[in-house]
């Protein structure tokens, strides 16, 4: 038998409803706020990621190459291990050793890190962005949001942490 008293207590569990609306407004405002990152900030991360994680890469690449040449597409294991470790950065710690060393940030459109399934599209996204001359890059260059053509593909923004 169940009494007054449970059942009291069980409506006052019940979660008000949440107004989403005024929390993605509010969440947009603050990446606003924070600003968002432009081109040259961000070729100067890349340039940074080349020197922390694209020269040991090339080297384990030629030297992986040689020494198992006998292995058919040792080269590709290698290449997607680079891209694994970049999807992964970029998913869960919020961008390269680039971005994160000048203080950027990679978030979805609440302000969050952008986690490993969008951080996929993402890096797929770069590909098609550095296709056509890299059109998809000078994109950033032009758009209010400073978003280029891989992060409009997977809603994402680089924003200034600080």
């Amino acid at each position: 038998m169940i009494n007054q008293e449970n059942k009291d207590n069980a409506a006052k569990e019940i979660p008000l409803p949440i107004d989403t609306d005024r929390e993605q407004r509010a969440s947009r405002l603050e990446i606003s706020n924070k600003g968002y990152a432009g081109f040259w900030i961000r070729v100067l991360a890349s340039i940074i990621d080349s020197l922390i994680m694209g020269i040991p890469f090339a080297i384990a690449y030629v030297t992986l190459s040689v020494i198992f040449r006998a292995i058919p597409g040792i080269n590709y294991i290698i290449i997607v291990v680079y891209l694994a470790i970049i999807t992964y950065m970029e998913g869960i710690k919020g961008g390269t050793p680039g971005k994160l060393v000048l203080g950027l940030k990679i978030v979805d459109v609440q302000g969050n890190l952008i986690g490993i399934k969008r951080a996929i599209v993402r890096t797929l996204g770069k590909m098609l962005s550095g296709s056509f001359f890299g059109i998809g890059y000078a994109v950033i260059l032009f758009d209010r949001k400073k978003q280029g053509l891989h992060d409009k593909i997977a809603r994402t923004y680089v924003i200034y942490m600080r």
